[in-house]
């Protein structure tokens, strides 16, 4: 079931992988780098903000839904959910503006941080049935409706770019299109859901305490990730901003699209088993999970951090030099952030003790902002490498060591070695290819370093069957071939003579 849902999410993962690289490759070619950097630094604020005021209510439509059907609730789980999205968002929109409003920053930024908090306000209401197709399993209308909207928004942003002098401005209004026409589609089928549910404030209380503690979860590891780009903004330049944010998000983007496309795909599943099946079952869901994980992840960093200098063509000039460096660093990086937001986080969810993730991420905030302020005017970019790195090491272990007593999360000790062992006869077998590959294009280059690193893992993984994974692939291939053999024409008979 895990992998049916899995491949199910495949056209929105897609998706996000086009837009997540697409944003890297155009826009660090489409702006220069002082752009590029105000719109990273505009891109962070929104996340920012989206996190602190209102994720709490998408986290909590998202954890009671299993609850609220499997009690006949659920009408009334939805109407409440979207009114008070509405209601945050139009008690938010003035809110952020008179805050931009007296900000000492250029007027420049003032405004394309004015449509970034605009556009997040529309976007909180259309996360709400987002998030309610997830939570119900829904998910080709998930994909249909996520995809199209993501893919529209991006593609009218550039469009925008290319056409108007918006600028860094233009993304933006792309995502308030998009996302308006989504809610314009989806909600009718929302609706007719939310028929004879009552608003109850007691829900929202409910909500709130539920969801606040992952909100400032969320922020902390927010700022954990990316208020380096401030530190760097404050002590150096945009410039600066715009090279660290490309090579930060080249790197981290490629294994968050990854730890994402299978975090939507089980969690609904962990979810709907703790409420319907029990605590067994769902232990065995988080073990498969992690699993899958360490299966998929661990390799894909190596690999990153292998073609790290190659893979540097997807960027602009004006900020690909610097941004390759720290790309290798950043991989490691993005391995640990991706185990605390996407497997420590869901024992403190399934638990509904999220205050303890909260207090958990505030040590590592602090070193990450004193090795900062402390590393950028010596070291510069380094110095923000070296902060992350010991920030996201000490946010793992802490995180991992309350999240089990908090709830009994498995620990994949095996798989992880299995994993790891692989990984480093990958990387031995890419090191050990002659200097001729070094001296292709650099398409060329990254194309066979990623198919012999692939080929190299692959055979080790199934040699030591880690994960399961040989069985499994035996049920693929044995469910292929079941389809295809009714489909061959079956043979004639000759005629008898």
């Amino acid at each position: 079931m895990i992998w049916r849902q899995i491949l199910g999410y495949v056209p929105v993962n897609l998706a996000n992988i086009v837009i997540s690289f697409g944003t890297i490759a155009i826009l660090t070619r489409l702006f220069d780098g002082a752009e590029f950097g105000r719109y990273a630094l505009a891109i962070a604020s929104l996340h920012f903000i989206h996190m602190v005021f209102f994720t709490w209510i998408e986290a909590a439509m998202a954890r009671f839904y299993a609850r609220a059907e499997r009690r006949g609730q659920l009408a009334s789980h939805l109407k409440t959910s979207y009114v008070t999205a509405v209601i945050m968002a139009l008690i938010g929109l003035p809110l952020f503006m008179g805050f931009i409003f007296i900000l000492p920053i250029e007027n420049t930024m003032k405004t394309i941080l004015g449509f970034a908090l605009a556009s997040t306000c529309l976007t909180l209401i259309y996360n709400i049935g987002i998030e309610a197709h997830k939570a119900a399993h829904r998910i080709g209308r998930f994909s249909a409706i996520h995809s199209s909207q993501s893919l529209f928004g991006f593609g009218l942003g550039i469009v925008l770019i290319l056409v108007t002098p918006l600028r860094e401005v233009a993304p933006f209004i792309g995502i308030m299109a998009a996302s308006g026409l989504a809610v314009l589609v989806d909600l009718p089928f929302m609706l007719k859901r939310m028929r004879g549910g009552e608003i109850n404030k007691v829900r929202v209380k409910q909500y709130f305490a539920y969801g606040m503690p992952i909100c400032f979860a969320l922020m902390m590891s927010y700022i954990l990730s990316q208020g380096d780009l401030f530190f760097i903004k404050y002590f150096m330049d945009d410039l600066a901003v715009g090279q660290y944010n490309a090579g930060y998000n080249l790197a981290n983007r490629s294994l968050d699209v990854l730890f994402i496309w299978i975090a939507m795909a089980i969690t609904p599943i962990a979810i709907t088993s703790l409420e319907q099946d029990g605590l067994e079952t769902t232990k065995k869901v988080l073990k498969n999970y992690g699993e899958i994980l360490l299966l998929v992840i661990l390799p894909a960093a190596t690999g990153i951090a292998l073609v790290a200098e190659p893979a540097g063509f997807i960027l602009g000039g004006s900020v690909r030099a610097e941004a390759v460096k720290i790309m290798p660093w950043i991989a490691f990086v993005g391995v640990m952030n991706g185990f605390i937001a996407y497997y420590a986080q869901r024992a403190f969810m399934l638990s509904r003790k999220t205050g303890l993730l909260a207090i958990t991420m505030i040590p590592p905030v602090f070193i990450n902002v004193v090795l900062n302020i402390w590393l950028i005017p010596i070291h510069g970019l380094s110095g923000a490498v070296w902060a992350t790195l010991t920030a996201y090491g000490i946010g793992l272990v802490l995180s991992f060591v309350v999240a089990r007593r908090s709830f009994p999360l498995p620990l994949p000790v095996k798989v992880f070695g299995q994993s790891a062992f692989a990984c480093a006869l990958m990387a031995g077998a890419v090191l050990a290819l002659p200097d001729a590959v070094d001296n292709l294009a650099d398409v060329l280059e990254l194309l066979v370093k990623a198919a012999v690193g692939a080929l190299v893992y692959a055979a080790v993984v199934l040699s030591l069957n880690a994960a399961n994974c040989r069985t499994l692939l035996k049920g693929v291939l044995d469910k292929i071939n079941s389809r295809i053999k009714p489909a061959l024409p079956k043979p004639v008979p000759e005629p008898l003579p």
